[in-house]
């Protein structure tokens, strides 16, 4: 168990629904939590003789669950990953802070640990050019243990200074599934959703 951050990609269109109608996000993010509800009303005969009506699994139309290669999680990485990025716990400037203090709220639906938030597919594209421009290796070097415990940087590990290959591993191999997610999802100009649960 764990704070577990998570990317989605979306269309432009699905985006805009949900800040539309917010509270589709826990049917399009979490689909086996779908309620049952009738599919008809029943017949004359059918209330006559007892038959009860079919239920069903219902999620909307508009939204559903999303594929699995349309998401990825970065496990408990997300948060040094922002600190790398920005210098900061919790702030940062777009593009950098995307992972944590950008985007807009997919309202108030907590999907986790508070609302989602969005990217469109412009934004996405300008976040996708920021982690190009990174070198892994100055990501490297700028990785403090002792300040991620100063700033408290979650998940609060003490990390080995210097900074064993496993742990380096664990976050570099997390920047580099998201870098790659981010530049698949601005070449196919679609929009972001970046979520903890």
């Amino acid at each position: 168990m764990g704070m577990i951050g998570n990317l989605a990609r979306v269309t432009d269109e699905q985006l805009r629904g949900l800040y539309q109608r917010p509270e589709a996000i826990q049917e399009m993010l979490y689909p086996d939590m779908q309620t049952a509800q009738p599919t008809a009303k029943q017949g004359f005969f059918s209330r006559l003789f007892g038959r009860k009506a079919e239920s069903q699994q219902v999620v909307s139309a508009a939204t559903g669950g999303l594929p699995s290669e349309d998401q990825i999680d970065l496990d408990k990485a997300w948060h040094t990953l922002h600190f790398l990025f920005t210098g900061s716990a919790w702030e940062g400037e777009f593009p950098q802070g995307f992972l944590v203090s950008c985007g807009r709220s997919v309202g108030d639906v907590d999907v986790g640990y508070g609302p989602a938030r969005g990217f469109t597919s412009e934004e996405v594209a300008q976040i996708s050019a920021y982690l190009g421009s990174l070198n892994e290796s100055t990501l490297r070097t700028s990785f403090d243990p002792k300040r991620l415990l100063e700033e408290k940087i979650y998940p609060e590990i003490h990390y080995q200074m210097p900074i064993s290959e496993d742990d380096w591993g664990y976050i570099s191999g997390a920047f580099n599934r998201m870098a790659n997610f981010i530049q698949d999802t601005a070449k196919r100009r679609m929009a972001l959703l970046i979520y903890i649960n």
